[in-house]
């Protein structure tokens, strides 16, 4: 009996233990993740540091700037053995006046690229607008010479065409002339026809007044007279001699 219940006190001891085991392995696992992220936060915050400084250096490529960065070093040091430069104030003020002026150039820098690179992509913009326009506008006075390039045939042929209306005007004019020149001839010849035909008329009519006029006078004579009277007489009697 006593053997029972140490066993069972034995056994009721080791389930906490068992189940705290685990507990105490996860936190521990907690707690080296956190210390490895840690320490790759930490490792990796001087390789950013160290990027920044190499990208602030003047230079292209890698090598470039490395090699300024190795240049300046090595003269630093060569002027501080030597003695030729002491550090004192001045060296930190300047170094801090640097450090401050590189930061504000890190800092200034993207905002100042975008800007620039927006200013001149505006300015690209603009350009490329104005030589499209400028292009349309030669386009157009090209396509409008293009629809003059005959003016000069079309000039000659209205200028054929204008002499010909001259010359069919000129021909119209002295046409109208000639007429006109006609009718003015033909007025004056019938003039001058009405003025012979009443000058005939009026010389008929004073002939013929004339002409009676003798002839009464001629037989207004008894001689005249006699001569009828017999003539008549005899005319008569030729003719009752031929009725016989």
């Amino acid at each position: 009996m006593a053997h029972k219940l140490a066993t069972q006190r034995l056994a009721g001891s080791i389930r906490p233990l068992a189940t705290s085991t685990p507990r105490v392995a996860l936190a521990a696992r907690t707690f080296s993740s956190s210390a490895s992220n840690q320490n790759a936060v930490k490792v990796e915050e001087p390789e950013k540091k160290a990027n920044s400084i190499i990208d602030a250096l003047p230079g292209n490529s890698l090598l470039s700037k490395t090699g300024i960065l190795t240049v300046g070093a090595s003269a630093a040091a060569f002027l501080v053995s030597k003695e030729i430069y002491v550090i004192n104030e001045e060296t930190v003020a300047l170094i801090a006046t640097v450090g401050l002026l590189s930061v504000l150039y890190k800092i200034g820098r993207e905002p100042y690229n975008e800007f620039a690179q927006g200013y001149i992509q505006n300015m690209v913009n603009i350009f490329n607008d104005a030589r499209k326009e400028h292009r349309a506008a030669v386009q157009s006075r090209i396509d409008q010479v293009a629809e003059l390039k005959d003016i000069v045939q079309v000039t000659k042929d209205m200028f054929q065409m204008s002499k010909d209306m001259a010359q069919m005007e000129a021909q119209i004019f002295e046409l109208k002339q000639r007429v006109a020149f006609s009718a003015e001839a033909k007025s004056v010849l019938d003039s001058w026809v009405r003025h012979e035909a009443n000058l005939r008329e009026r010389e008929q009519r004073e002939l013929a007044t004339s002409v009676i006029e003798q002839s009464r006078q001629e037989l207004m004579k008894p001689e005249v007279q006699n001569q009828i009277l017999e003539q008549c007489i005899s005319e008569v009697e030729q003719l009752s001699a031929k009725r016989a």
